[in-house]
């Protein structure tokens, strides 16, 4: 798996754990996501990311010593904008579907996630922009 592979399903699992925590102040830890430790590289950076692009608010970033993703985040929220672009449709292999719906999807590893990430980021990437006009 490639590193924007693995970028995209960690994105995946944590806004997928946004929707399901709503609009609430809620904390996340690597262990939450139980992904390898391959994903640890990424788990900081793409929680800054979620949050430089408008899709969660974070309260704190509690970095700890001993390993690039030890520590928690600190009570995230889930933004309109964010709310507004997982409730936007996306067109996956030829199919109509809500963008939420394919990343819970793929975080709860229903579907081939190599498919469907390909598409993933640059959705993402692309709704953002849209949404940002």
């Amino acid at each position: 798996m490639t590193a924007m592979e693995r970028t995209n399903l960690l994105l995946a699992k944590v806004l997928n754990l946004a929707l399901t925590e709503g609009v609430s102040h809620w904390s996340l830890s690597f262990s939450d996501l139980s992904l390898s430790d391959d994903y640890a590289t990424h788990f900081f950076p793409c929680v800054e990311w979620l949050e430089a692009e408008g899709l969660i608010r974070v309260g704190e970033y509690a970095r700890t010593m001993g390993g690039i993703a030890n520590g928690s985040i600190e009570n995230i929220s889930i933004t309109s904008r964010g709310m507004a672009i997982l409730g936007q449709k996306v067109e996956i292999d030829g199919t109509p579907e809500q963008l939420s719906s394919a990343i819970k999807k793929v975080s709860e590893g229903r579907v081939d996630y190599n498919r469907v990430l390909d598409a993933l980021g640059g959705l993402l990437g692309g709704i953002i922009k849209s949404v940002s006009s």
